[in-house]
């Protein structure tokens, strides 16, 4: 839009308007019935019309910048009032996200509390399970262990009335005797043993009566002696088997002495 001319224009325009029709009406053949003064009261006219134009211009130029200037006012509360509710809309953003983060950090810390302790009391049940088991095994062994003795014992009890029953006493000096005969059979007596020999001589068998061992006791005879019943024994083996389990002996006491004598 274009600007309006200021009044001082349009007074110095209407000035040259009126000096060059003062100028074209000097060129002209004067009269005297002529008089000037009605130009110059038309000018006058003019000038007052034009300043109340300039004024109402201005009037109207004040109201426009006025009008402009609240409009921009108004923007500026507008865009100030934008960014505030922005600025509060971000805030609260924020201030939601914030919350959020708080909430799920704790959900995060009491999932992790919570796992924390099932996996405490599930190792504490674990472990009163194993110690329950532990306990429970080691009582079962204490009892089979204990029936284990009880019946050893019993079994050692009844097998020691038995050792010593009189008929029990018989049969193993039987047996033995047997043993006694079956290794004198093959004792072949050295030359030369004088009267009195005695040498007693333990044998060391397995069931089944194979010999694995010996050992002499008290015994008189010299080496020769002593040679002669090592072999016999170990040309006697296997020993005769008791007439009962029962009269088995790991270790058998032999005594010899010279055949002729007797014993």
């Amino acid at each position: 839009m274009r600007r309006p001319i200021a009044p001082i224009g349009w007074s110095i325009a209407l000035h040259a308007v009126l000096a060059g029709l003062l100028i074209f009406g000097l060129s002209l053949p004067k009269r005297e019935s002529e008089h000037v003064v009605l130009p110059i009261d038309a000018v006058v006219v003019d000038d007052a019309v034009l300043q109340a134009a300039g004024r109402k211009r201005e009037d109207k130029e004040r109201v426009e910048v006025e009008r402009q200037k609240r409009e921009a006012e108004q923007a500026e509360k507008r865009r100030q009032e934008e960014e505030r509710l922005q600025k509060q809309q971000d805030e609260e953003r924020a201030a939601e996200q914030e919350r959020l983060e708080v909430e799920q950090k704790a959900r995060t810390e009491a999932q992790a509390k919570q796992k924390a302790e099932d996996e405490a009391k599930r190792k504490v049940e674990q472990e009163a399970k194993a110690k329950a088991a532990a306990e429970k095994k080691r009582a079962d062994q204490d009892a089979r262990q204990r029936a284990e003795r009880e019946a050893d014992l019993r079994s050692r009890l009844a097998d020691e009335e038995t050792r010593t029953s009189a008929g029990f006493q018989s049969l193993k000096a039987s047996y033995v005797r047997a043993i006694q005969a079956h290794v004198e059979q093959r004792w072949y007596e050295p030359p030369g043993i004088a009267q009195g020999l005695s040498c007693t001589i333990y044998v060391t068998q397995i069931p089944g009566g194979e010999v694995v061992g010996m050992r002499f006791g008290s015994c008189n005879g010299g080496a020769a002696v002593r040679q002669s019943i090592e072999t016999a024994v170990r040309n006697a083996s296997p020993l005769p088997a008791p007439p009962e389990p029962a009269l088995f002996e790991r270790e058998v006491e032999l005594v010899f002495t010279p055949k002729e004598t007797g014993r």
